[in-house]
């Protein structure tokens, strides 16, 4: 069935965090949504108890990522055939299997491909900060923002279909300031986030773009804590996720922030709805 949502991310669990209420909202309407994830996420942390190994850890992901998005009502998933890059100035960077060091074509003709055979209305992925830096984040966010234009072009990637123009571009854009309120209250509270990935003057450093379009998920609430649960290898009974008190949950995983790259808004204008106000 052609038309609706195109998610563009990289690796199992950033479904979830980004874009997971938003899934299950168009799912829940009808609207077909098709999740592509760029790797396995490989070298993730492994948490206790769940049987994954470093070498099994890639395979574990994959179901983790298929039984969340069937938790949000997404039965749709492709993945890419790249490897997780880790996080950034680790080892894994420089692994030639990795998502950051294929070459562009390698990676934009497959989403090309996709885009042309599933014709979507709007496509999501990450901003170009990647949400807190990670390689892979930023490599699918120029790889997917350039997808979307090459599918529209008869003059790249022929033998990728017959062309097609999505309409809509948009890019998860994590508040940052709403994280760090979230963490402000969280330690009146006598609790704590923990350390943001890379360090907070890494985080306030990178590329940010201001929402302008926010999505009320508050009713996909409760599948969205299950399909975090369901990525059982990533998440400790400690993390910020377990321990957050749930009102705060609620206030901060209620709503998904996405800024609109192409066609891009009038200024000052606001969605809430992706496939609002298409031409």
């Amino acid at each position: 069935m052609a038309g609706g949502l195109l998610a563009i991310y990289a690796h199992p669990d950033d479904e979830t965090f980004g874009v997971g209420g938003t899934v299950a909202h168009y799912a829940d309407r009808g609207i077909p949504v098709t999740m592509i994830c760029a790797t396995r996420g490989e070298v993730g942390e492994i948490a206790p108890g769940t049987g994954a190994t470093p070498e099994t850890l890639g395979q574990y992901r994959e179901q983790e990522l298929r039984d969340a998005m069937a938790i949000l009502g997404v039965s749709a998933v492709r993945f890419l055939d790249f490897r997780d890059s880790g996080m950034q100035g680790t080892p894994e960077n420089a692994d030639p299997r990795a998502l950051c060091q294929a070459k562009a074509e390698q990676v934009v003709e497959p989403l090309v491909q996709a885009i042309r055979e599933l014709q979507p209305d709007v496509i999501a992925t990450w901003d170009a900060s990647g949400g807190y830096g990670h390689p892979d984040h930023i490599a699918i966010h120029h790889h997917a923002s350039a997808a979307y234009h090459a599918a529209s072009d008869a003059a790249q990637f022929a033998a990728a279909g017959p062309v097609w123009r999505t309409q809509a571009l948009y890019y998860s854009a994590i508040p940052v300031r709403e994280f760090v309120e979230l963490g402000k209250e969280m330690q009146k509270r006598g609790l704590s986030m923990g350390e943001a990935p890379g360090g907070t003057e890494h985080m306030e450093s990178l590329p940010r773009v201001e929402p302008n379009c926010v999505i009320d998920v508050s009713a996909q609430y409760e599948r969205k804590q299950q399909a975090f649960a369901a990525h059982r290898t990533q998440f400790n009974a400690d993390d910020f996720l377990a321990t957050m008190p749930e009102d705060l949950s609620r206030r901060f995983f209620g709503r998904e922030y996405f800024y609109r790259a192409d066609p891009l808004l009038p200024e000052g204008a606001r969605l809430d709805d992706l496939l609002a106000n298409l031409t």
